[in-house]
């Protein structure tokens, strides 16, 4: 049997172990057609029963049905709520996701979630301790009063006391719907009669599975009350945002990370570059010939010969090191110059006097510009 014959069988036996096809119908989908079923028969009935009956009944048991339609309806008009309100929050939080820091994110998450849920105010607050203080603000087309709200929100913060909704939500980490927030013993009054907020919805923000801070969000200028679909919506966005920040926080931190390790990568091949270009010298201690002695020779009595001494002398870099130095350059200078360590620079200083014969950086210095009277 040929290979590809043997293949066609292992196939068909894979195949074989599969679910029959078609599959059977959705336990769901067979239900709902049962009550289309069973509604049609009952409005049958009722429409044979109520030929002689009262016509009252049969008004009644009419409007009944309208009724029961009517609810159908509404039902499905809130799960398309709920749907269309999701996509948005989902497409809100993919747009946060493109900034490139949390503190942008931060700022820009209650204009956010008003877009992505209705709302008509809402506030990010950041927990501190036992406060809760205001990091950003938003108001639906009043920017002026979401900076006033802002501002009295951060001189005022708001301090979590026992019994607080904001620590029982801190302690279940969920979000709540508050509906009467001055009768309500466990809220912010003083702050809320400023804010003149009668209703609202919260949700804490959780990166890491830490509370850092809440979003509060109201309908304040419909009017109307916050809803459970409300704080269904804020708890979404809330979600989204604790992981968009802790997302956003790991990469500001590899990023950080990256630039350090380029600098000390940069820096390793500079202090590569000074060991690769140091040249291997034997010097004689003292005497009247060595190139020290006349090279400052040279310098003093003003011969021509003392730039070609101090090449001779002096490596490229040291020379260069010279060169700087002439200038009042310190070694931190130097080094920025040349892109060098400060001890690397440190040690072509050294290595400069000694080699020159001389006790400090003046000396050096007068030694270059002798030789370079035109620098």
């Amino acid at each position: 049997m040929s290979d590809t014959s043997l293949l066609r069988e292992e196939l068909a036996e894979a195949i074989a172990r599969l679910p029959s096809w078609p599959p059977p119908d959705d336990p769901a989908i067979g239900r709902a057609r049962e009550l289309e079923d069973s509604q049609a028969a009952v409005e049958s009935e009722l429409a044979r029963l109520g030929e002689g009956a009262d016509p009252g009944l049969a008004r009644a048991c009419t409007h009944l049905i309208s009724v029961l339609e009517q609810h159908e309806s509404e039902a499905e008009r809130r799960l398309r709520r709920r749907l269309d309100t999701l996509a948005s929050v989902h497409r809100s939080l993919t747009s946060l996701r493109e900034l490139r820091t949390a503190e942008a994110m931060i700022a820009r998450a209650p204009r956010a979630v008003c877009e992505a849920c209705g709302f008509d105010r809402a506030v990010l607050y950041r927990v501190h301790g036992d406060e809760l203080v205001a990091e950003s603000f938003h108001v639906v087309g009043d920017p002026d009063t979401a900076a006033k709200l802002l501002q009295f929100s951060r001189e005022q913060p708001l301090v979590m006391q026992q019994g607080n909704r904001e620590l029982e939500m801190i302690r279940r980490r969920i979000p709540m719907c508050i509906q009467d927030v001055m009768t309500d013993p466990r809220g912010f009054h003083p702050q809320a009669e400023v804010y003149d907020v009668h209703s609202y919805v919260a949700a804490p923000i959780l990166p890491e599975g830490k509370v850092i801070g809440f979003v509060h969000a109201d309908h304040r200028a419909k009017p109307r009350r916050v809803d459970e679909f409300d704080r269904d919506a804020i708890w979404a966005f809330a979600e989204g945002l604790g992981f968009a920040i802790e997302r956003a926080r790991l990469t500001e931190r590899l990023r950080a990370q990256g630039e350090e390790l380029q600098r000390l990568l940069r820096r390793a091949q500079a202090v590569v570059a000074d060991y690769l270009e140091a040249e291997v010298e034997i010097v004689t201690a003292g005497g009247d010939g060595s190139a020290a002695t006349r090279t400052a020779e040279a310098l003093i009595a003003g011969h021509s010969s003392a730039d070609s001494e101090l090449d001779a002398l002096l490596s490229r870099r040291e020379r260069e090191v010279l060169a700087l130095l002439a200038r009042g350059c310190s070694n931190a200078q130097i080094a920025a110059q040349l892109v060098i360590a400060d001890e690397t620079a440190k040690t072509h200083v050294k290595r400069i006097l000694r080699k020159l014969g001389v006790n400090n950086r003046v000396e050096a210095a007068a030694m270059w510009l002798r030789a370079h009277p035109e620098a």
